[in-house]
């Protein structure tokens, strides 16, 4: 427990004990047991409420299983949650140092597609909060202006706050085409940062399984996709590692609680 109220989970023990105490009082007062009756069974309904709602009362994600988040760049959305799973104790990580060298309640956030954002915004806000981060790009949005350009990905990539991987969503071409798009885009971000990526991510779909095997054989050690499962050990499934989704306007609460539960509500 993180003592404070920095921590959505701490702040929301804090309500809870307070609720109980306020309850025990309720029960323990001379008013006649009718009202006290009538009191109980309205301090059950609401708090049955609160944890489905809220979904407190759900075991938390496995502390030695890196969590992987895929999010769009809001930095509205992410501070509070960096915040407070920085207060509960996670620590951020690059997709490539939680398979070299995986910590105790990690946390890989990843964004996908390789837009200007992710040098303007998302770059800026990572050296403010102090985490890292992996971005996922292609090599086919070079010619498009609100795509990152190669001294953009250098910069990033010489930050040492974020890892570049490969990244496709779903094209167009039978399988073969598919894996000599994989192993290209490798080798083109090889060339643009000098650095081997080790990560690969796909868009789910049809092509998924497809995916998958273009990029065992470009030699990723690593790919990733979305998905609601619970996180497994990279080493179970390497090449279909689930990734949580950080939808748009969660509130802060919501967004800790999917991180940390998988879930936020019913």
């Amino acid at each position: 427990m993180t003592w404070g109220f920095s921590s959505f989970e701490t702040r929301f023990r804090w309500a809870a004990a307070l609720w109980a105490i306020l309850m025990t009082v309720w029960c323990m007062s001379p008013l006649p047991w009718q009202a006290r009756a009538i009191g109980g069974l309205v301090w059950v309904a609401i708090t049955v409420g609160v944890s489905l709602r809220f979904a407190w009362w759900r075991p938390r994600l496995p502390r030695e299983t890196p969590i992987c988040l895929v999010a769009d760049v809001d930095v509205a959305l992410l501070e509070p949650l960096v915040r407070n799973l920085q207060a509960a104790g996670y620590r951020f990580q690059t997709v490539g140092e939680a398979l070299e060298a995986p910590v105790r309640k990690a946390v890989a956030l990843t964004f996908d597609g390789g837009t200007r954002d992710h040098f303007t915004v998302l770059l800026p806000f990572l050296r403010r909060m102090g985490v890292k981060a992996t971005c996922f790009v292609s090599d086919s949005g070079m010619r498009d202006a609100e795509h990152l350009k190669p001294l953009e990905l250098q910069e990033m990539a010489r930050s040492g706050l974020i890892e570049l991987g490969g990244w496709a969503d779903d094209t167009a071409g039978d399988d073969a085409a598919l894996r000599q798009a994989v192993v290209r885009g490798r080798r083109w971000l090889t060339g643009v940062t000098g650095h081997l990526p080790v990560a690969f991510a796909y868009a789910p779909g049809p092509k998924a399984e497809a995916f998958a095997q273009a990029a065992e054989a470009a030699h990723y050690r690593l790919a990733l996709t979305e998905g609601t499962g619970r996180p497994r050990p990279f080493a179970q499934a390497p090449f279909a590692v689930t990734r949580r989704r950080l939808p748009a306007g969660l509130r802060p609460w919501q967004a800790y609680l999917l991180a940390t539960r998988g879930r936020y509500r019913w």
